[in-house]
């Protein structure tokens, strides 16, 4: 399938300027854009550039307030955001300043965001409070139009896929975890779809539950749904994931999930300051669960590692024909042209 190859920061121009074009403020679009290329770098299209049409169409839709900024109440130790429906990235960058705001004054800061747009690669908070020193937990929710994810022993989509992200600081860098509450997220299930693969087994069930391999039963009329993490056997743990990230993000910050109305993301970030001693603490604890010995050659690593090696050694992104058609007709109907990646 043909590709398109474009430097890193060539990539975050064309998108911000798009974003502008559709009318983001640039300090938004320039957000924006610079984290859905970094999921690229890190090995992660699927909240790469690939959401760009996504949020584009959602601008169309009056989903998204491409200019809006959040506003915010403080509740003690707590935050509460209103993102006014701006992007998610917007949202999410300021409410991982609060956390740390909140956790620096009294040990331990919870804010919550609700009426945001699609944040992305939640890892990418945590990553960023973890290299500040704070030990993090990030849960994402999404609205019922997103709602993918059947319940165990359920054939119906009931929740979004729901990830958690977290951040252990260490004196060496950050262990980042991120992982979706899902079998798979969806927009991996989408770039499967796009490029004509499989899933993989104990992912999808159709509309009417059975196991499929097919990505695109997930957006047939009636739709198939994303199995919980852990598939037939275990997608009990799963889906008790999905209820705990559900409550945090969707119903902690005043919102139900049943609520037809609600689109966008919603968020909850659990910041704490640690201690002197906690980041030497925690390289003593990764590097000796690093001296176990290996299977099959392959090295233990630490959570987070990959996509920081990933990240160091990207200088371009690769994009798809499927989605670099989208980008390129979202530009073309607002009059702009691109030409090998320029606009």
């Amino acid at each position: 399938m043909p590709e398109k190859r474009v430097s890193c920061r060539r990539a975050v121009d064309v998108a911000a300027s798009l974003l502008v074009n559709y009318g983001a403020s640039g300090e938004n679009a320039r957000i924006v854009a610079e984290h859905l290329v970094d999921a690229e770098r890190v090995g992660l299209p699927s909240h790469g550039l690939l959401r760009l049409p996504q949020y584009i169409d959602e601008i169309s839709a009056g989903e998204i307030d491409p200019a809006a900024i959040p506003v915010h109440r403080d509740l003690g130790t707590r935050v509460a955001m209103d993102g006014r429906r701006c992007f998610g990235q917007v949202a999410a960058e300021l409410a991982v300043g609060h956390g740390a705001r909140l956790a620096d004054e009294n040990g331990l800061g919870v804010v919550t965001v609700r009426q945001s747009g699609h944040a992305g690669r939640i890892g990418a908070y945590a990553e960023r409070l973890g290299a500040e020193g704070y030990m993090s937990i990030i849960f994402c929710s999404g609205p019922r139009s997103g709602h993918r994810v059947a319940p165990f022993n359920g054939r119906d989509g009931r929740l979004a896929t729901n990830p958690i992200a977290f951040s252990v600081p260490t004196s060496q860098g950050p262990i980042v975890g991120d992982f979706s509450t899902a079998a798979a997220p969806e927009g991996r299930i989408r770039l499967l779809r796009d490029l004509g693969l499989d899933a993989p087994p104990e992912t999808l069930l159709d509309a009417n539950g059975a196991p499929t391999s097919d990505p695109g039963a997930l957006y047939r009329d009636p739709p198939g749904t994303i199995m919980p993490f852990g598939g037939e056997r275990l997608g009990h743990r799963g889906y008790a994931l999905g209820l705990l990230v559900e409550s945090m993000a969707t119903v902690l910050a005043g919102d139900d999930t049943a609520d037809a109305s609600r689109v966008g993301n919603n968020l909850a970030f659990i910041v704490l300051a640690v201690d002197s001693e906690f980041r030497r603490r925690a390289l003593d604890m990764a590097q000796y669960v690093q001296t176990s010995a290996t299977r099959r050659g392959n090295p233990v690593s630490l959570p987070g590692a990959i996509e920081r090696h990933r990240r160091l050694e990207a200088n371009e992104v690769v994009l798809g024909d499927a989605t670099w058609e989208a980008i390129t007709e979202r530009a073309q109907r607002i009059g702009v042209a691109f030409d090998e990646g320029r606009p």
